[in-house]
């Protein structure tokens, strides 16, 4: 598991482990933090071309999702088109990724240092299984989706996931058609 945001080591690697033939499931996207000389820090990030900060899609919908317990389980679904970026604001969690082709990742996002120039953001791709837990108290997550909220959207069914799984060519969204290949 990738741990952001944390000066713990590592606890184990993706599997499999992201490399040419294996892209990731997900992308990091370190938000520039500004300190100002009046307290505090600001984190900005908008549509558009400018490289600093810069959304890798228009927003449709933003979310908070918060009050999550240690023990509860978020998510369980995956996205035909909704691509998201999460931060988050206060505390951490896990997030296990899935393909439903064999290929499958965990990553804990935490809200991290509050003097860090960074703030990590996960980018979730569509045609991915995402399932988040182990919350941390007080775990406050900010969610920007690229399109508005559509239940037709959703793959809220295991099965039917891995069903239709194979016939997707790629990531989807941001990710284009980067292709990822199990291995036999």
């Amino acid at each position: 598991m990738n741990r952001l945001n944390d000066s713990s080591p590592v606890l184990a690697t993706p599997y499999p482990p992201p490399n040419a033939q294996h892209p990731s499931l997900y992308k990091i996207i370190p938000f520039n933090v500004k300190h100002g000389n009046c307290g505090g820090s600001l984190v900005q990030f908008q549509q558009g071309t400018e490289p600093e900060n810069t959304l890798p899609f228009s927003i449709g919908k933003v979310l908070v999702s918060s009050d999550m317990q240690p023990d509860d389980v978020r998510g369980n679904h995956a996205h035909y088109e909704t691509e998201e970026i999460v931060v988050a604001l206060n505390g951490g969690c896990t997030f296990d990724l899935d393909d439903g082709k064999g290929l499958r990742e965990s990553v804990y996002l935490g809200a991290g240092d509050k003097a860090s120039e960074t703030q990590p953001a996960l980018l979730l791709y569509p045609h991915i299984w995402r399932t988040f837990h182990g919350f941390e108290p007080g775990t406050v997550l900010l969610i920007v989706a690229n399109i508005k909220y559509d239940e037709i959207d959703y793959i809220r069914d295991r099965a039917n996931c891995e069903r239709i799984a194979p016939s997707w060519t790629g990531l989807g969204g941001s990710a284009g058609d980067e292709e990822l290949k199990a291995d036999n």
